[in-house]
C-alpha cells in the first residue's frame, strides 16, 4: 500500500473517530446562526440610481471668471468617490431628516448614515442604498438622498449663476458710465486741438463699450442657463418596495453557521488528531513498536479530561490472552528464535499503568499451561494491582532480597504456589514492601530462571512505564516480549522509547496487545514494509 494512501485512510478514520466532536461543532454552529439571526432586528433594504450632469453648460463654465469655483455643483472636476463621500455626509442626511419629518439631533443622522452606503458606479452614476425599518421608509430614504441631492447641487448652481449674472452686469453699467463720461474728455480735447489725447479717449471708449457688451451677454446668458440647470441630472431608477426584508436572513443564516461548524469541527478533529501524543489506532501502536497488533478489544475512548485505563472484565482479559497466546504459536507474526533447547521465557509489559497487563500475562501464562508444558508466572511488578487474590498474601519476590545467593533458588521454588490450572506456578510479588526490596526484586528474576530445571517454560509481568529501576534486569532474563497498549492513554513516545530498550536489552517485542480499539479502525495494525523472519516455533505462545 503506497504511504500517500496510509496517510488518506489515517485522516478519515481519526475523522470518524471524533464524529461527536464534528457533530457538536455543527450543532453549536446552527444555533449560534439561529441565535443570532432571530435576535436580529427586522431590515429592509431599497437601492435608488442617480445620473449627475453639469448644473451649468460646459460652454458656459468655461467662460466664468477664473476665481470662480467650476467643481462641485457646476462642473465634473470633482472624483466620483468624493461626491459619493458627500451623498453620505452628514450634513447632506441632515437635509434628508428634515424632508422626511425625522428628527435632526445628532444621534438620528448618525443611526442614518449607519445604513447609507453609496457607491459610484461610473464617473457620474451613482447607487444609493440604505436600510429602514419597513419597506416604504427604506424606499423613501433611498428616494429622498438622491432628490435632496440633486436639489442641494441644484440650488447651489442657481444661486451661483444668479450672483456671477449680477456681477456681469454690474460691470456693464460700470462700463457704459465709464464709457458716457469720456465724451466730455473728447470734446475738451478736440476744442484743444490736442488730437493725439482725443484719439486715445476715442480708442479707451471703444474697449469700454465692447467690454460693457460681453459683460451684458454674459449675464444674459446666465440667466438663461437658469431655466436648463440640472437638466443632466436626474433620479433615473427610483427605489422600489421590496416583498421580503434583507435582514434577518434565518436560512442563510442557519447555513452558513453549519458550514462554520462544519469546517470548525474538522479543523478541531484534525488539529486533536495529529497533535495528541497518545496512541489512538492499529497502525500507531504498531508503528510505535515496529511490530504487529495480535490482540485487539474494542473499548470506550479515552477522554481528554479522563485518562486512566479501565480494568476489563476477567472474560475479555482472558480472551485477550488466548488470542495473544494463539498468534505466537500459529507464527502470525516474525518471532525471533528462541535459544534452541533453552526453556522459552516471555516479558508481558505495559508502556504506563494498566490494570489488564497482569491479566494478560497470566492468560497467556494458562494458555502455555493448557498445552502440557510446565509454566511459571513471576509477577514482578511489585507495585501492580493483584491479579490472584489466592496468593496475594504469600511471601515472594521481594522476600529473596535477604536470602543468600546459594540457597536463593532453592527457597524461590518453595516460594512457587499453584496458578488457577494445572503445570501453571506462580511467584507472588512478595510481601516486603521496603523501598529497598521493591527496587532489588525485579534484579533477582534472571537469576531464578536460570535455576528452573530444563523444560519450564516462564511468562513474566514486569513493571509498567519501565519503572525508576530500569527494564534491563527483566528483559536479560527473557527471551522475547510482548507490550500491552492502552488506546488514548499510552503515548506514542514512551511505546517507542520502551521497545527501543527491549530490543536493546536483548527482548525484543514479538507483538501487541491493544486495548480500547476503536469499531472505526479497520486496519490490521502491521507496521509498513513488515516482513516475517523466517524462525523456529518459539516454545512460549
Amino acid at each position: 500500500m503506497e504511504p500517500g494512501t496510509v496517510v488518506w485512510r489515517e485522516t478519515a478514520q481519526s475523522l470518524l473517530r471524533q464524529k461527536w466532536l464534528i457533530l457538536a461543532c455543527v450543532v453549536l454552529g446552527l444555533v449560534g446562526a439561529s441565535v443570532f439571526a432571530l435576535a436580529q432586528t427586522q431590515r429592509w433594504t431599497a437601492s435608488s440610481q442617480l445620473v449627475i450632469g453639469p448644473a451649468v453648460p460646459p460652454a458656459l463654465v468655461g467662460k466664468l471668471p477664473s476665481s470662480t469655483d467650476k467643481t462641485g455643483p457646476l462642473g465634473m472636476d470633482l472624483p466620483a468617490e468624493t461626491q459619493a463621500r458627500v451623498m453620505a455626509s452628514p450634513r447632506l442626511l441632515r437635509g434628508v431628516a428634515q424632508t422626511l419629518g425625522l428628527p435632526t439631533t445628532d444621534e438620528t443622522i448618525r443611526d442614518l448614515a449607519a445604513v447609507t452606503r453609496v457607491k459610484a458606479v461610473t464617473d457620474n452614476a451613482y447607487l444609493v442604498t440604505t436600510d429602514g425599518p419597513t419597506a416604504s421608509e427604506a424606499v423613501q430614504r433611498a428616494n429622498a438622498i438622491a432628490t435632496v441631492y440633486l436639489k442641494q447641487r441644484n440650488d447651489a448652481a442657481k444661486a451661483l449663476l444668479t450672483t456671477l449674472a449680477g456681477q456681469a452686469q454690474d460691470r456693464a453699467k460700470t462700463a457704459n458710465l465709464q464709457s458716457r463720461s469720456l465724451v466730455s474728455q473728447i470734446d475738451e480735447a478736440v476744442a484743444r486741438g490736442d488730437t493725439q489725447t482725443a484719439s486715445q479717449l476715442r480708442d479707451q471708449r471703444v474697449g469700454l463699450a465692447t467690454e460693457a457688451r460681453q459683460a451684458a451677454d454674459d449675464a444674459s446668458a446666465m440667466r438663461k442657463a437658469l431655466t436648463g440647470v440640472g437638466a443632466g441630472s436626474e433620479l433615473v431608477t427610483p427605489a422600489t418596495t421590496d416583498t421580503a426584508s434583507s435582514s434577518p436572513m434565518v436560512a442563510r443564516d442557519i447555513l452558513v453557521g453549519g458550514i462554520l461548524g462544519l469546517v470548525l469541527g474538522f479543523g478541531l478533529a484534525l488539529l486533536r488528531s495529529h497533535l495528541t501524543p497518545y496512541i489512538l489506532t492499529r497502525d500507531q501502536a504498531a508503528r510505535a513498536s515496529s511490530s504487529p497488533v495480535i490482540a485487539a478489544s474494542e473499548g470506550n475512548r479515552r477522554r481528554m479530561w479522563h485518562r486512566s485505563a479501565p480494568e476489563l472484565p476477567p472474560y475479555e482479559i482472558t480472551a485477550l490472552g488466548a488470542e495473544a497466546s494463539g498468534a505466537l504459536a500459529r507464527r502470525e507474526l516474525s518471532a525471533r528464535a528462541f535459544a534452541s533447547g533453552g526453556p522459552g521465557a516471555l516479558l508481558v509489559v505495559s508502556a504506563s499503568p494498566s490494570p489488564n497487563a497482569a491479566g494478560i500475562a497470566l492468560a497467556m501464562a494458562e494458555a502455555n499451561a493448557r498445552d502440557g508444558r510446565e509454566t511459571l508466572l513471576v509477577l514482578a511488578d511489585v507495585e501492580g494491582t493483584p491479579v490472584l487474590p489466592h496468593v496475594t498474601g504469600h511471601e515472594g519476590l521481594t522476600d529473596l532480597v535477604m536470602e543468600p545467593a546459594a540457597t536463593r533458588a532453592i527457597r524461590a521454588r518453595k516460594l512457587f504456589r499453584p496458578g488457577p490450572v494445572s503445570d501453571l506456578y506462580v511467584l507472588p510479588p512478595g510481601m516486603n514492601h521496603e523501598e529497598t526490596a521493591s527496587a532489588v526484586g525485579p534484579s533477582l528474576v534472571p537469576g531464578i530462571v536460570a535455576d528452573l530445571p530444563p523444560g519450564y517454560s516462564v511468562v513474566i509481568h514486569g513493571p509498567a512505564a519501565v519503572g525508576r529501576h530500569g527494564i534491563s534486569p527483566l528483559a536479560a532474563a527473557v527471551d522475547a516480549s510482548v507490550l500491552v497498549v492502552q488506546i488514548g492513554h499510552d503515548k506514542e513516545m514512551d511505546v517507542a522509547r520502551l521497545t527501543a530498550a527491549l530490543h536493546y536489552a536483548g527482548a525484543p517485542v514479538l507483538g501487541v496487545v491493544l486495548i480500547g480499539a476503536s469499531d472505526h479502525d479497520e486496519t490490521l495494525g502491521i507496521p509498513l514494509n513488515y516482513t516475517p523472519a523466517e524462525s523456529a516455533t518459539p516454545h512460549v505462545r
